[in-house]
């Protein structure tokens, strides 16, 4: 049977509101929240579509039987539904055959939108799910693709998606990029929208996470428990529990109400960086809050504020160490209600004031869905490395063991309370392995026999802490130091702890280790100068300034 196709070729100079209120029912009505929509709309307009192929979307389609029949209980009836997927694409076509020739960089988006009719209120609608491309720069005339500048997608992956011929003819293709999907405020809330976001974006192997897949877990039926007007649409901590944990994942929950000196920005950076998604939860009045998924952040290498702060205003000994956490400018986030790859500046959510005070508008909870054998806190292991690393340079100073250029550089900084910069991170000792195959500045590059060494003794997974100076980081993306910490240790009873948690410390004259006291394992790398910092690998390019 033939699918009923049409392709809507999307001409320069005309807005899509026409196109939304075809396909978004809730548009007419007033009914429905569609800045998602809208949103998904900008983006396509933005990455240069030139067609979209819309496909009526049947209610017994696997994607949406289960969100219909959920639709139909809460109502306790029949109801009508009329359901779209639109696929978009930066190329020019008008039939099948072309489609069927296009590589998978021309298509942008894969949407599906769902209209129902509330028997009381009238048509509704809401972006059921979409998977998005990374935002860039198509087709430029100049350049070609071109991706944002100092924009750092951290959870994303590869989606396969289809457009329905007929029952036996498929146009398959395949999308780098992020899923999205919006509640519809009657089967499901902000909260179902942030976990499926989250959960789908980790490629785990269960494939699509739907709302209804987590109502099934959380127990919700909607008729005994429910969601929809007048009811409870938050989420306990152990609904979220229940549902991770099925997934084989577990989270840390931090509290920033209850720890108000907390930056809730380097807190979230750390994970994220180490691609753990987060979900913050945010209030919005004094009784409401919402909760949005992170998945990345932007970067400003020009930032006054970490370097001038400390010059001007030094404070405390470590006041000197600032996190890479200060340079970052937004995080980057999915919001079901405003739509997907959404820049949240730093300082929206922060205060002055204590949260008793002022509780409006600020962060509240950062819940960091990570694997369940990461115990220890990046922020201890971040501490770690800032404390040894003075301890270790001034020793080898009183000495009078030789330091470089570099390590002189650096105490002569921490001596005078410069600061320096530190960048934390979980890493697997094979991404840490295939980063030593670069070059250092000097155009040095670590030996087979140096690269063995420097992985013999490391766990399968740890904290990394690339110390620098901000010159370098910022200029030249490059570390002078990796200092190794343990990732799976419980809470500190006694801050001396660190000193039996650190692994190793690599400096480019010599790498020492906990477990053989401060006798040098190797002096002599071949590596001398710094390193460019080490980056998990990407499907996509970056630009960076």
């Amino acid at each position: 049977m033939a699918n009923s196709l049409e392709f809507v070729l999307i001409e320069k100079g005309h807005s899509l509101f026409d196109f939304v209120s075809k396909y978004c029912l809730g548009e007419k009505s007033g009914l429905s929240h569609n800045s998602a929509f809208h949103r998904l709309c900008s983006l396509m307009r933005k990455m240069d579509v030139k067609t979209a192929i819309v496909e009526a979307y049947p209610r017994t389609q696997g994607e949406i039987k289960a969100e219909c029949i959920a639709l139909d209980t809460y109502f306790n009836q029949s109801v009508e539904v009329i359901a779209h997927r639109i696929t978009f694409i930066s190329e020019e076509i008008s039939n099948i055959e072309d489609c069927s020739k296009l590589k998978n960089e021309s298509f942008l988006s894969s949407a599906i939108i769902i209209n129902f009719k509330d028997p009381a209120e009238g048509w509704k609608s809401y972006l059921f799910s979409s998977v998005v491309t990374i935002p860039k720069i198509k087709n430029s005339p100049k350049c070609g693709d071109i991706p944002l500048l100092n924009n750092y997608l951290h959870i994303y992956r590869a989606f396969n998606r289809e457009i329905i011929i007929s029952d036996n003819n498929r146009i398959e293709f395949s999308i780098i990029g992020t899923f999205f999907c919006q509640q519809n405020s009657i089967t499901s809330v902000c909260a179902h929208a942030s976990l499926c976001m989250v959960l789908n974006n980790m490629d785990l192997p269960s494939g699509i996470v739907t709302p209804e897949h987590i109502n099934v877990i959380i127990g919700v039926d909607h008729k005994t428990k429910r969601f929809g007007k007048g009811q409870n649409f938050a989420f306990t901590n152990e609904e979220i529990k229940q549902v991770l944990s099925q997934y084989g994942l577990t989270y840390e929950l931090l509290n920033f109400f209850e720890n108000p000196n907390m930056e809730y920005n380097d807190y979230i950076y750390k994970y994220i960086e180490s691609r753990c998604p987060v979900l913050l939860i945010f209030t919005t009045d004094l009784t409401t809050s919402h909760v949005v998924p992170i998945l990345g952040h932007t970067l400003n290498s020009d930032m006054w504020r970490p370097e001038a702060e400390t010059a001007y205003s030094p404070s405390s000994r470590l006041d000197y160490i600032k996190s890479s956490s200060a340079w970052v400018d937004h995080f980057i986030i999915h919001d079901d209600n405003f739509g997907m790859y959404l820049c949240l500046l730093i300082d929206s959510l922060k205060r002055v004031t204590l949260p008793k005070h002022d509780p409006t508008f600020r962060a509240h909870y950062a819940v960091v869905v990570k694997p369940s054998d990461v115990t220890t806190s990046p922020r201890e292991a971040e501490w770690a490395g800032a404390i040894l690393l003075e301890d270790i340079l001034r020793s080898y100073k009183a000495a009078k063991l030789p330091l470089d250029i570099w390590a002189d550089r650096l105490l002569e900084r921490i001596s005078k309370s410069k600061p320096i910069v530190i960048r934390t991170f979980l890493v697997t000792r094979d991404t840490y392995l295939k980063s030593l195959n670069k070059r250092d500045f000097e155009d040095n590059v670590f030996f087979d026999a140096d690269k063995q060494e420097l992985v013999k003794n490391l766990p399968d997974r740890f904290w990394l802490s690339e110390i620098t100076l901000p010159e370098l980081y910022t200029a030249n993306k490059s570390k002078i130091i990796d200092f190794f910490y343990s990732c799976n240790n419980p809470n500190l009873s006694n801050k001396n702890e660190i000193y039996d948690r650190w692994i190793q410390i690599r400096f480019p004259f010599v790498l020492l280790r906990r477990n053989e006291g401060s006798s040098p394992s190797i002096s002599g790398l071949s590596v001398k100068s710094h390193f460019p910092l080490l980056k998990h690998e990407r499907e996509h390019d970056e630009l960076e300034w």
